[in-house]
């Protein structure tokens, strides 16, 4: 609970003291206010400073107008969208953090010390119910001293949770509300969801324990008459449990819905402490010198208990001597009962796992001392103390009873389940004093307040994720009391259908196990993670005690009932993991959102020293005014080549400046991820604003990517506009882009032609002409992967030159393609040398006439703009004597004679196929006299005439 608090600025030299209480936001909204966005005129301006000296200000001075004052002057420019310090805190001060289970409002709350509002609901728990129910029998059945290994385990497992809990109410301030707001605020939604919802769970089967509980007490010790349900036996006992059972629930419902249900936590400790007083009393009075015991057991076991004879009777032998059932403490009878009897006794084997299911229920009230963490007077302080004192209490408690049951009272009658042999009266009740009631009226307290306590703080967790839409709640769940405490009863009932308190036992108890296991797991994460939220002050804690109280919660969950443990712990996944994928709201911590940065981290450290062999792919993407993809085909191969699970970056560059273009590249990464989603390719988005777009690009190419996983291959499409005069240096930019790429080692996918529009039963041709071909065949392979392409038949083409053996390069290749593991049908194809063409030299002549056009124009452009022209000269090649060429550079005719060869071949063999991947030629050298159109031109007559194209170049 957060006071609110006053603020007195007091001017730095001289002056008054203002002094400012803002009004406390609405309780309706756990979010703190939004901040100031600019100071108020109060908080601005200050009195005139005349004295010490100093000058009054100016006229015409005012700083409350527009201006800073003169201390301030060097944050002028902030203060306009920026508070002021006295602003921000004085809005603070009046925040108060509501959970999302709080039921608090604006008006004047309850201050709670550490006895009322942790310790009592602490002890809320089943322990006094079963103290009269099932301890004498797991006594008398399994040993005094496997039920006292089983109450260390479970002192254990409660006091190393409580201490978890401890870090948490002490990680920062308390946030109003129960066990919910502070598991939400510490660990985050995904961890403070599945605690939650296991939580609930074992709430609403802990009230439906407490029914059951409640109702065999009164149908077997209290009013035996009542049970007038029809069966016979056990299905009789399970019939009037159900029904008296259902009845008893919908009670603690309504004194649940009522307003004094708060006020009945003392219930539980009272009932537990009336047990307990009387089993000690009556265990004192038995040790008194002079007290005689007064049942003793009949000598045919199974019968009643009779009157134990006066000592003179006897003493002729005429009576057999009787044994004591009660006979009072002793050290031997200690040691009778330290073992389970062989052969076991009574209606079952009482095995370990057994007895812990039957006493799990007594360490199920640890997240109850939160339960008004927004009341306490000090959370911090009252939370630590109250839980790890009822756990410690609980336990202590639990073993006493052990011992003194173990050294009271005979096995014969320990063993006696339902009070038979006592004609209708708990084993307890004979060892009890000074009323055989006191443990009977006990117990029916502690029902009552456990009943009470787990309906109320099961409807306040089911509000409370309803509230955070932590779980796919309706949202009427969220609002009021009166449909949660519904939804929890119903809940409830399902628990009470079982009939009886031993099959509730179980369920209770993996559930409760399963809270606490996550919530221990996830303090023990934040603190081996080290996330600078999780910096509890609690000084018993340490990671290693959340370790160990998860892997004592996973162990006692198996060793109780393996077949609900697998299912609790799958229902804490889905919750977790729906948490997660949901993206829940959280204003307070971190939670688990430090694992994957740390486990990323991790990853990353382990690929600087061994990179990964896949392609790791930079799409570059062109958006138009409206910030539309203009190639989503790329994002679509992109996506079919992830087979292999490499990483994917979609990347564009913005024109302008940086320094406002802040929307604009936001804008532009929603328009990225909303394409990556479109084309059902996972990845990043990285958008870049930059004046040139060259430049741009070039960055992303070489500073892209984190460590060792960076992008190894770009993919880009083809500059289809470079041709036209609106855009001369399409080329340019296009054949710059390959050099940095080329330069940084990084492999070159460019995509002609409309990738995917190709038959479904084309072939997939692969043209291997220089290179080692690594990444040449290494796409096909990952393509077939796909869905899209696995149907292709795969073709692989060597080409050859007259010199060549043609047949020892097919016999080579097939060879090859078999140790790739290449279901490929493979051909060598001879290039035979001949003459170059009249076409050629004409089309070679028309191509450097273009690019004298466009580079006059583009140097008309730079003088236009004022920049200077490049140096060197312009022409291709000089001719004779310095003066101008009168035909087609030789270089340039050959290159074009080679891509009319090459592909005039690929088109008689690959004009039907549905994707073409072939090697893309190096790009010409940066140099003074520019080549870049030429370049692109070649590639056009390389790639003319045939349908979808994917030029590959390998990288290092």
């Amino acid at each position: 609970m957060a006071a609110a608090v006053r603020f007195v600025v007091t001017p730095s030299r001289g002056g008054d003291a203002s002094e400012s209480s803002p009004e406390p936001p609405s309780a309706s909204s756990s979010r703190p206010p939004p901040s100031d966005s600019s100071p108020s005129p109060s908080e601005t301006s200050a009195p005139p400073r005349a004295e010490r000296g100093h000058a009054p200000p100016p006229p015409g001075h005012a700083p409350s107008g527009g201006h800073a004052p003169c201390d301030l002057a060097l944050f002028e420019e902030e203060l306009a969208s920026r508070p002021r310090v006295p602003a921000l805190l004085r809005r603070i001060a009046a925040y108060s953090s509501l959970g999302p289970d709080s039921e608090l409002g604006p008006g004047p709350r309850r201050a709670l010390g550490t006895l009322c509002g942790v310790a009592a609901p602490s002890l809320q728990t089943l322990l006094g119910l079963l103290l009269v129910l099932r301890l004498p029998w797991a006594v008398g059945s399994g040993g005094v001293l496997q039920v006292c290994g089983v109450g260390v385990l479970l002192g254990a497992c409660a006091v190393l949770t409580a201490l978890s809990l401890s870090a948490i109410a002490t990680n920062g301030g308390t946030p109003g509300g129960g066990p919910l707001a502070l598991l939400w605020g510490a660990l985050g939604p995904e961890a403070g969801g599945a605690v939650g919802l296991c939580a609930f769970l074992g709430a609403a089967f802990g009230a439906a324990s407490a029914a059951l509980g409640a109702a065999e007490l009164l149908l077997v010790y209290v009013v035996p008459q009542a049970a007038i349900l029809p069966g016979h036996g056990r299905g009789a006992l399970l019939a009037n449990g159900r029904g008296y059972g259902s009845g008893l629930l919908g009670l603690l419902g309504l004194g649940a819905a009522a307003p004094p249900a708060a006020r009945a936590a003392p219930l539980g400790p009272a009932g537990l402490l009336l047990a307990l007083l009387g089993l000690q009393a009556g265990a004192l009075r038995a040790a008194l010198p002079g007290a005689r015991p007064t049942l003793c057991l009949p000598q045919p076991p199974g019968g009643q208990l009779q009157p134990c004879p006066s000592p003179r009777r006897g003493d002729n032998g005429s009576a057999a001597p009787l044994l004591p059932a009660v006979p009072g403490p002793s050290a031997r009878l200690l040691a009778r009962n330290l073992w389970p009897p062989d052969p076991p006794l009574g209606d079952a084997a009482a095995t370990f796992g057994l007895l812990l299911g039957l006493s799990l229920p007594t360490a199920s009230g640890v997240l109850w001392g939160c339960s008004h963490a927004g009341e306490l007077r000090d959370a911090a302080r009252s939370i630590p103390a109250g839980s790890v004192g009822a756990a410690v209490g609980s336990a202590l408690g639990y073993l006493s009873a052990a011992l003194l049951l173990g050294a009271c009272v005979e096995g014969q009658l320990l063993r006696d389940k339902f009070g038979s042999s006592l004609r209708g009266r708990p084993v307890l009740a004979a060892l009890s004093w000074p009323s055989p009631w006191l443990p009977l009226a006990g117990a029916l307290l502690a029902a009552g307040g456990a009943g009470l306590q787990a309906l109320a703080g099961g409807s306040r967790l089911l509000r409370g994720l309803a509230r955070a839409r932590a779980l796919p709640l309706p949202p009427a769940l969220g609002r009021g009391e009166l449909w949660p405490l519904a939804v929890t009863a119903a809940v409830a009932e399902l628990g009470v259908l079982l009939g009886s308190i031993d099959l509730v036992a179980p369920v209770l108890s993996v559930f409760s196990l399963t809270a606490y296991l996550c919530l221990n797991l996830a303090c023990a994460m934040q603190g081996l993670l080290t996330a600078p939220g999780w910096n509890p002050r609690c000084r018993l804690y340490h990671w290693a005690v959340s370790l160990a109280g998860a892997g004592l919660c996973l162990a006692l969950m198996f060793a109780t009932c393996w077949f609900y443990a697998l299912p609790a712990l799958g229902m804490a996944g889905m919750a977790y993991t729906y948490a997660d994928l949901q993206g829940a709201p959280s204003e307070w911590g971190e939670g688990f959102r430090s694992l994957p940065l740390s486990a990323a981290l991790a990853a990353l450290r382990h690929l600087e020293q061994r990179p990964p062999r896949r392609p790791q792919l930079l799409v570059l993407l062109k958006l138009d005014a409206e910030l539309r993809v203009t190639q989503p085909q790329l994002l679509a191969l992109a996506a079919q080549l992830r087979a292999a699970g490499g990483l994917t970056v979609a990347a564009t560059v913005l024109p302008g400046d940086v320094l406002q273009a802040r929307e604009q590249v936001r804008a532009a990464e929603q328009a990225l991820r909303g394409a990556l989603a479109g084309a059902r390719c996972g990845g990043f988005v990285q958008v870049l604003a930059a004046g040139r777009a060259r430049e741009g690009l070039a960055a992303l190419v070489q500073g892209c990517g984190l460590g060792a996983l960076r992008p190894d291959t770009v993919l880009l499409g083809w500059p289809r506009g470079w041709r036209r005069r609106d855009d001369p240096a399409a080329a340019r930019d296009f054949v710059e882009l390959l050099r940095v790429a080329a330069a940084g080692g990084r492999a070159l996918l460019v995509a002609k032609g409309p990738l995917g529009a190709g038959a479904p039963g084309g072939s997939l041709d692969v043209w291997w002409v220089v290179g080692d071909g690594r990444l040449l065949t290494l796409l096909p392979l990952l393509l077939r992967q796909h869905p899209a392409w696995r149907g292709c038949p795969l073709r692989l083409f060597a080409v050859a030159l007259l010199e060549d053996n043609s047949l020892a390069l097919g016999r080579l290749l097939q060879a090859f393609a078999q140790r790739l593991r290449l279901p490929a049908r493979t051909e060598v194809v001879e290039l035979h040398d001949s003459e170059v063409s009249a076409y050629t030299y004409e089309r070679t002549l028309m191509m450097e006439q273009r690019s004298r056009m466009l580079r006059h124009m583009r140097l008309a452009r730079q003088a236009w703009h004022g920049s200077a022209p490049p140096s060197g000269g312009e022409e291709e090649e000089a001719g004779t004597g310095g003066g101008p060429r009168a035909g087609p550079s030789p270089t340039n005719v050959r290159r074009m004679h080679a891509a009319e060869r090459l592909n005039e071949a690929m088109g008689r063999r690959s004009a039907g196929a549905r994707l073409v991947l072939l090697d893309l030629p190096a790009p010409p050298p940066a140099s003074p006299r520019p080549r870049d159109d030429n370049y692109v031109e070649f590639l056009e007559v390389l790639t003319e005439g045939l349908g979808p194209v994917l030029l590959v170049r390998g990288g290092d």
